[in-house]
């Protein structure tokens, strides 16, 4: 499984449109949602992937890489909820961006910097 993960990071990188990507989870039949979820003064855009099943179901952290919330760690998130998981991955740049947005808000390019300048920080 491990290489199987290796391998859509690195078809990640070589396609920064990610359409493939897009197109896959809008096929999906999985439900996946937006919420937000907070602490104190802070608010951070997640999405949520569920599994098709009526049981309990474990969940798993789907955390981003530097270039942010894309098209494709939401298409990760969903086929963890294939495999049975609810799957959890939060926007880590929720609030940063222009007008207080996330990772979607920012100009092409720059979300890479955006969480480099994050690195060391206590803003979490």
């Amino acid at each position: 499984m491990t290489k199987f993960f290796i391998l859509l990071a690195v078809a990640a990188v070589s396609s920064p449109a990610q359409d493939w990507a897009r197109q896959k989870l809008n096929k999906s039949p999985r439900h996946g949602e937006w919420v937000t979820i907070k602490h104190g003064d802070s608010a951070v855009e997640t999405f949520v992937v569920y599994p098709e099943i009526k049981s309990k179901a474990p969940v798993v952290l789907v955390i981003h890489e530097i270039f942010g919330m894309s098209d494709w760690v939401q298409e990760v998130a969903d086929e963890f909820a294939d495999a049975g998981y609810i799957a959890i991955a939060p926007d880590l740049l929720s609030g940063m961006g222009p007008s207080g947005k996330g990772t979607s808000s920012f100009p092409q390019g720059e979300v890479t910097k955006a969480v480099g300048a994050q690195r060391g920080s206590d803003h979490r």
